[in-house]
């Protein structure tokens, strides 16, 4: 039987919730924790009662909904012009070629850097979206969970809690039954699918930092009928896990959605399947009035990946409809062209601005721009993968960020403004502590695994660049 941990802290000031569904600033807090969950939030101590003081903010820590560790290891390496009109489908390519040689070693490498940087900047867990399961040659592994592994391994090592979505992928497109050469790393039949999920979820019992979810590709690369063969088998033995899927991502998928189906992706993902509170829906940039209104009233989470977004020419979400209507938005990095929370949120704001010739488009009258956002996705982040993070609140994980009060960047904020300064003004960063399921992150421990890390990732991005 494991034995109980507990642990007590003081701290300047919180933003803690207060009664249910509210949450406020509050001075002198003083957090119970026991095995990683918040038990007790006192606020407003006297100050001769704080006995343990530390210097600085409190915030919840965030969730990084959508990850595809590997692609951290060509990140802005696709920056030239290979055809007239570059476009996602031209990155795709590179992609490709990428992962054609990657080993198991080389992805926990990628991973482990990558999560020790999500870490730094101030992620708690992260959502992988994983769909890098075959050998090169696009034969099984002897040991089917071999690169799930390897991100697990790495989550692990650093310390960062893990939800591992591995996907289902088994066509190229709306018209064939097949992958291509280059996906041929990535398909799976339905029982090896659910071979691999119940080797995954072996892997991950007993560990409070790891989940377990699912996931579609999109639907252009999996069935109808696969869906449901999925949903099926979740019932029996997944029953509370949640669903992830890419769609509406870019206009040619809903282009080639309307021409096999006579429907948008997310209409028919609406019509077709019980999407509810446990799904999230990647991207969803190209959704018609319709549609926004579908899926905010299903309570499934938009993961929104702006830096992505942006840097694959997708589009602009519509945010300010969405969330208008009682949509739910959480924040991924998804192809880690940046590994930065501040600057999703940053780009999530300003993707509306521009298109909308306004400022605070996502903030109201009651919260500033940056609370809402922050607070919405902090939440929301914990839903998309069914863990109770993202909020300072009884009963939570105990996944938080310290502030430096004291920081350029903060300095003499309140309220608010802390966080309206912490996300758009690009002073620096004013991460002092980060605490992770009750267990403080080490500055020290975290920069020397980063030097480490450094060296075995240099080396692998000589072996897969050299000379470009």
């Amino acid at each position: 039987m494991n034995q109980q941990t507990e642990t007590e802290f003081e701290i300047e000031s919180a933003l803690v919730e207060t009664s249910p569904g509210t949450e406020e600033w509050k001075d002198n807090v003083r957090f119970s924790i026991t095995n990683g969950i918040i038990t007790q939030i006192d606020y407003d101590l006297p100050s001769n009662e704080s006995t343990k003081s530390i210097d600085g903010i409190a915030i919840p820590a965030i969730v990084n909904t959508h990850s595809h560790a590997f692609q951290r290891g060509f990140a802005g390496m696709s920056e030239y012009r290979t055809e007239s009109q570059d476009s996602f489908w031209t990155w795709r390519d590179l992609m490709y070629k990428f992962v054609s040689d990657l080993t198991p070693e080389d992805a926990y490498v990628i991973a482990r850097q990558l999560y020790l940087e999500m870490i730094e900047a101030g992620y708690s867990w992260v959502g992988e979206f994983h769909y890098l399961h075959n050998s090169p040659s696009g034969k099984a592994y002897a040991n089917a969970t071999e690169m799930a592994d390897a991100v697990l391994r790495a989550a692990r090592d650093v310390g960062i809690g893990i939800c591992l979505l591995p996907v289902l992928y088994q066509r190229s497109g709306f018209n064939t039954n097949e992958t291509n050469h280059g996906q041929r790393r990535f398909a799976l039949s339905l029982d090896d699918y659910f071979k691999l999920v119940d080797n995954c979820n072996e892997k991950i019992k007993g560990n409070p930092d790891a989940s377990l979810g699912l996931a579609f590709h999109s639907l252009r690369a999996v069935s109808s009928d696969a869906v449901n063969e999925t949903l099926h088998y979740r019932q029996s033995h997944l029953a509370n896990s949640n669903i992830h899927i890419h769609a509406a991502e870019q206009q040619l998928e809903v282009e080639d959605c309307l021409a096999a189906t006579g429907k948008r992706p997310i209409q028919f993902l609406l019509d077709s399947f019980p999407i509810d509170e446990s799904w999230c829906v990647i991207h969803a940039t190209h959704m018609n009035s319709d549609e926004i209104i579908g899926l905010s009233n299903s309570g499934a989470v938009a993961g929104l990946c702006p830096t992505t977004e942006a840097n694959l020419g997708d589009g602009i979400f519509p945010a300010s409809q969405f969330l208008s209507s009682g949509g739910r938005i959480s924040i991924g990095s998804d192809s880690h062209c940046s590994i930065n929370l501040r600057e999703e949120l940053r780009w999530l704001e300003y993707g509306q601005r521009l298109i909308g010739g306004q400022r605070a488009v996502l903030g109201t009258p009651e919260l500033s721009t940056g609370r809402k956002l922050y607070s919405e996705c902090a939440l929301s982040g914990g839903q998309a993968i069914g863990i109770k993070t993202g909020k300072l609140a009884v009963g939570y994980r105990a996944d938080l960020l310290v502030l430096a009060s004291d920081h350029p960047a903060i300095s003499n904020a309140s309220n608010d403004r802390i966080l309206d300064r912490f996300i758009f003004l690009n002073a620096g960063c004013p991460i002092q502590q980060r605490m992770l399921g009750g267990k403080w992150i080490e500055q020290n421990k975290l920069t020397e695994q980063l030097r480490c890390s450094k060296i075995a990732f240099n080396r692998l991005n000589q072996t897969y660049f050299q000379g470009s």
